[in-house]
This record gives structure tokens, sequence and C-alpha cells, in this order.
């Protein structure tokens, strides 16, 4: 069960680290790369629920299957934006787009208990890198 726990916790931390960094990109105007990491956070928040019950999908269809089964109401949230994620690989996702993409993304964080960050913590956080050098330094 300490495992389970352990795995849970660190995909939750993984998924509230790419939307920091989705929220970033967003800021300095990088879409594509915004909604990668949205997407990324997104996958994680997934992961995150899907550890609770033991399981660990290793592909997007596993992910689907075991969503559509356990968490229907996630698997409606991922189901409708996966078409746009593909999108993503060719095309340069909208503004407007992008803004739809976070506000499902926070649906998925609240169905799976994560904090979404706010801006003051992504603020500090990023201070925290640019400080350690590991931004810009």
């Amino acid at each position: 069960m300490l495992i389970i726990n352990r795995m849970e916790e660190d995909l939750k931390d993984k998924a509230k680290n790419y939307y920091m960094i989705a929220c970033i990109a967003e800021k300095l105007g990088m879409c594509s790369e915004s909604a990668s990491n949205f997407f990324k956070a997104l996958f994680a928040a997934d992961d995150s629920i899907i550890a609770k019950i033991g399981e660990r999908p290793k592909d997007h269809t596993e992910r689907f299957r075991i969503l559509k089964l356990k968490f229907p109401e996630l698997y409606v949230i991922t189901d409708k934006l996966f078409s746009t994620y593909r999108r993503t690989y060719t095309q340069e996702l909208k503004k407007e787009e992008l803004e739809l993409v976070k506000r499902r993304i926070k649906d998925a964080f609240k169905n799976t208990n994560i904090k979404i960050p706010t801006d003051e913590e992504i603020k500090e956080k990023l201070t925290e890198l640019v400080k350690k050098g590991k931004i810009l330094g």
C-alpha cells in the first residue's frame, strides 16, 4: 500500500510540475509547448488516480480502458481532449483552444484531488529555479 501511495503522490507532483511549465510557456506565448505540457499534466493526473487502484497503464489505449471502466468522469475529460492532443503534433493551437484545454485540465485535477498551482506558486517555483541556477544561470 505504501508503494501505491508513493507512486500516486509522485504522479500528482509530476502533474503539478507539468502544469506549472505549461503556464510559464503560455505566458511566453509558446502555445505548442504550453499545450504539450498541459497534456502531460492531464496524463499524469489520470495515471495518479489509476495508481490508487494499483494499476499502471503502459500506453494511451490501456489508460483509456481503465478510465472508462473505473473513472468515467475522468475518461470523458481525457477522451474529449485527445483529438486536440493528437492535432498538436502537426498544428499550432489557437489561444482560445489552449484556454479550453487549460480549463479541462483544471477539471481533471479536481477529479483527481490535485491542487491547481496558483500564479503565485508558479512564480515562486520559477524564482527558486533561477536562484539555484537551474534556469538562465
